[in-house]
């Protein structure tokens, strides 16, 4: 019973620490000069512009986190804040949360797009679905819930264009240190067609793929994100690179949400390793049980074997043989008589 109670214990441990470290890890991505990169890096409108003019003249409004919206079936319930809710909570479609929503406009034009930043700290790296799945699901809802705000009726030309990029510190080894982009394409299968990309460029998901060894890597947004989440590398050595490689100014904040995360991270190392320990112990035991179990067996055919053998004065492969054993069994014990 006490170690059902340890093990239980260890996993809401873990529980806490994972979204302790969740909740640090969208802090320190909430930082718009972190965004600013990100948006530089991975969103095709602004490529060609600089971090600070991205930082200070496309990003628009506050980055809200984890807070809740008003109700999506509400006609116009959000246009007071619109491109800041992180809530979707529709009786038809259910509640979701998002990380992070915050609008950006595109510079030299009026087109403001919406984006959320989804980072996700996993401790399980295989969640029973693909996240591209997921990602689809909330680009749909982003755009679903425009109607009553950004547009009403059928006037869905109005419609934004929105971003769901996923940030994963510990994917699966074969698809560390990668970016990769999924959205529409026009595909001609008969006759001509000249749709305006505009008309049908409506979403985009990404999922940026770090790794702590990520540090090392020559994708400036991978090496950037990979040093910032580092749960391993030391807090100096993260201030250093994203001072003087990326001339991110080193707040109090930011420092601080590093030193949380090497802490938790630490924490969760900790429970891995004891869950280790105790699986470990656990296929020990039965192990050993199973050990027990057939050397039982064993010493009690031969009292069979050696019994038969000499009140029936039978060989010992008749006796065997009337036992119906095997013949992997008797060769076994014929050596043991």
């Amino acid at each position: 019973m006490a170690t059902i109670q340890t093990s239980l214990a260890n996993s809401i441990d873990a529980s806490v620490d994972k979204a302790k470290l969740d909740e640090v890890a969208k802090k320190l991505v909430k930082h718009k000069i972190i965004l600013a990169e990100i948006l530089k890096a991975c969103v095709e409108e602004f490529r060609n512009y600089s971090i600070p003019f991205i930082e200070n003249q496309c990003i628009v409004g506050d980055v809200r986190m984890n807070e809740v919206s008003i109700d999506q079936d509400v006609i116009d319930a959000d246009s007071r804040i619109v491109g800041s809710d992180t809530e979707d909570n529709s009786h038809s479609e259910g509640l979701i949360r998002y990380d992070l929503v915050f609008d950006a406009c595109v510079p030299n034009t009026e087109e403001i797009i919406r984006l959320i930043i989804n980072v996700e700290i996993q401790v399980d790296v295989d969640p029973g679905y693909s996240i591209i799945t997921r990602g689809i699901y909330y680009l749909a809802r982003l755009i679903s819930r425009q109607k009553g705000t950004v547009f009403t009726g059928t006037d869905y030309g109005k419609i934004r264009k929105v971003y769901s990029i996923w940030i994963c510190p510990d994917p699966r080894k074969e698809k560390r240190n990668s970016i990769a982009e999924y959205g529409f394409t026009q595909q001609k299968v008969i006759g001509k067609v000249d749709e305006p990309v505009e008309n049908y460029d409506k979403m985009k998901a990404i999922i940026i793929n770090l790794n702590d060894d990520g540090i090392d890597n020559r994708s400036d947004i991978i090496r950037l994100l990979s040093t910032l989440l580092s749960t391993n590398e030391s807090v100096e050595k993260r201030k250093e690179i994203l001072e003087n490689d990326f001339h991110i100014p080193m707040t109090k904040e930011i420092e601080e949400g590093m030193q949380d995360m090497c802490n938790y991270g630490e924490a969760l190392q900790r429970y891995g390793e004891q869950r280790g320990l105790e699986q470990g112990l656990k296929r020990g035991l039965e192990r050993g049980l199973e050990q027990g179990r057939q050397e039982g067996i064993d010493i009690s055919r031969l009292e069979t074997i050696r019994n038969l053998k000499e009140t029936l004065k039978m060989t010992t492969k008749q006796v065997m043989d009337a036992m119906r054993l095997s013949e992997e069994e008797k060769k076994k014990y014929a050596k043991m008589v």
